[in-house]
């Protein structure tokens, strides 16, 4: 999830380019370090992962696992009750990455802290606010070491790309011309509960098929699908020529009961027996 603070970057580089407020704008190009104004990074949605010591906790992050080409923000305050000995002021960072055979690599910065005027930071304050961008980084566990000797690992995840797989219909004989309705298996029904029967079929989407529903006990020697006496439903498109239908039903009597359904023209008919219980 990319919190607020994340979101606010490119509204923030604007106001550093309108304004002196800023005193630099982060380097997408080269992935450098960058210390800009004065603030703490937003809360936000907290991911966390289990990290290398308990002073991890001293860089203070919105998330610990980000996509790849999100701009990961953090500030380093002192929770303990000792100063912080960092080796330079403003105090810096690399970046190392763990490779597969586990061993760290310097992703970003330099291999060593940068020896120059050391500073202490003392407890309860806080550095500026520091920001790098994950883009082109390939996904794994990353270490974030700062200059006053505290460390904090994230997780950099690659983005999830689905590409559709469409798979060809199979060869077809067009000669063979024959319309069919089938009827997929019907589960036993409830009493008075209304229920939907459904198959498939090759006549085309948008013809219209009739049904009954009735009773095998029932002295009706045969049934009618004639529109007047009959329901309706339609049939909707499917795959590779082979169609859909759907007919919804309720029943007030339990025992077996039979579904007959056909197009208008007759071309194609079917019927399957069903039970209702109570």
């Amino acid at each position: 999830m990319i919190s607020c603070c994340r979101i606010l970057v490119p509204v923030m580089i604007l106001a550093c380019v309108m304004t002196a407020g800023c005193t630099s704008v982060l380097n997408e190009g080269n992935g450098s370090t960058t210390a800009v104004t004065d603030r703490e990074a937003a809360p936000g949605y907290h991911a966390t992962i289990a990290q290398p010591d308990a002073r991890s906790d001293f860089i203070r992050m919105d998330a610990d696992v980000y996509n790849a080409g999100e701009v990961v923000e953090f500030t380093i305050t002192n929770n303990g009750t000792l100063p912080l000995e960092c080796s330079d002021t403003p105090p810096g960072f690399r970046v190392k990455f763990q490779t597969g055979s586990g061993r760290w690599v310097t992703r970003m910065g330099p291999d060593t802290p940068v020896k120059g005027n050391s500073s202490q930071l003392k407890s309860g304050e806080s550095t500026q606010l520091y920001r790098f961008v994950s883009a082109g980084w390939e996904p794994g566990r990353y270490r974030i070491i700062s200059d006053c000797g505290v460390e904090h690992d994230i997780l950099i995840h690659a983005l999830m790309t689905v590409t559709p797989t469409l798979t060809a219909c199979p060869a077809m004989n067009t000669t063979n011309t024959t319309l069919w309705i089938e009827i997929d298996p019907i589960s036993d029904q409830i009493i008075r509960q209304p229920f939907t029967i459904q198959g498939t079929t090759t006549l085309p989407a948008g013809t219209f098929l009739n049904y009954t529903i009735f009773s095998v006990t029932s002295q009706q020697q045969s049934f009618s699908l004639a529109p007047e006496v009959s329901l309706t439903t339609i049939v909707q498109e499917g795959n590779c020529g082979t169609n859909t239908w759907s007919a919804s039903g309720e029943v007030d009597a339990t025992g077996y009961f039979m579904i007959g359904i056909a197009d208008e023209a007759h071309n194609a008919t079917a019927i399957k027996r069903f039970m209702v219980t109570s």
